[in-house]
């Protein structure tokens, strides 16, 4: 499957991703949800992995464990608990901002030069945050900060990964999901947050979403990103976040 393609698929498992987690949400703690999404990915990676008898051998055990810490862990938490705060629309416009972030730690990380054209896309992209919140920087709350501050993680990891020049695999998406399932457990065990009783809560058509969206398509996410940042950089990358709000904001609009 052409790369294009892929970032494409992935822009529709994003976006939806963001509508289902918001409905799921109403039913079990943003941890809880948290610890079953990536828990449900790296299942689905495993059997993969299993599968194609692909080795779990990695040299790059530290790397790998920045990258889960920043991208999974954090970047989980902090998204979640924005996400308690802010509607489908506002979780979807906080993406614009993706290819900013992404330019300034390239700019930091990888001494990545900008050219005119980086500058247009990256006025455009501000320009399409301020007018998702209408220029009014009222409307920037906490759970606004919550997810911009997830997004820079995530965007920042993705960053490392060309920095630490680590080699794009399954092995290293399975050791970030791993430290970053195992960052959350510990999370959630400190604070007294598991609750398995909640999970009963969830209807046969959420187990369904969460399996198809957030379990095998999270892990397709990865995949396609780190082979994505291994031919294209992650700065420009980052541009195919700018599908996902609109797949967000045409889903929100739906569930109202």
């Amino acid at each position: 499957m052409k790369l294009y393609l892929r970032l494409f698929l992935v822009s529709l498992f994003w976006g939806s991703n963001i509508i289902v987690m918001k409905i799921i949400l109403n039913d079990i703690s943003f941890l809880m949800l948290a610890l079953l999404r990536v828990l449900l990915s790296l299942l689905c990676l495993s059997i993969y992995m299993l599968y194609k008898r692909i080795t779990l051998h990695y040299p790059y055990h530290k790397q790998a464990l920045i990258i889960g810490l920043l991208g999974i862990y954090l970047n989980f938490v902090f998204t979640f608990m924005g996400m308690q705060e802010v509607s489908g629309q506002g979780n979807a416009f906080m993406n614009a901002l993706a290819p900013i972030v992404t330019f300034v730690f390239s700019m930091i990380f990888l001494k990545q030069k900008a050219y005119k054209h980086d500058y247009i896309a990256l006025i455009l992209a501000l320009l399409a945050f301020l007018i998702s919140i209408h220029f009014d920087m009222t409307k920037i709350n906490l759970g606004i900060i919550y997810l911009f501050i997830g997004m820079m993680l995530y965007m920042l990891s993705n960053v490392l990964i060309q920095k630490f020049q680590l080699q794009q695999s399954l092995t290293l998406i399975f050791y970030e999901l791993l430290y970053g399932f195992m960052a959350l457990c510990i999370h959630t065990f400190i604070i007294r947050a598991i609750d398995i009783s909640s999970l009963t809560h969830l209807s046969l058509l959420d187990w369904l979403l969460l399996i198809m969206i957030s379990g095998i398509g999270f892990a397709f996410i990865q995949t396609t990103y780190l082979i994505s940042i291994d031919t294209i950089g992650a700065y420009k990358t980052s541009f195919y976040l700018s599908i996902n709000p609109i797949i967000t904001y045409i889903e929100s609009l739906q569930c109202h």
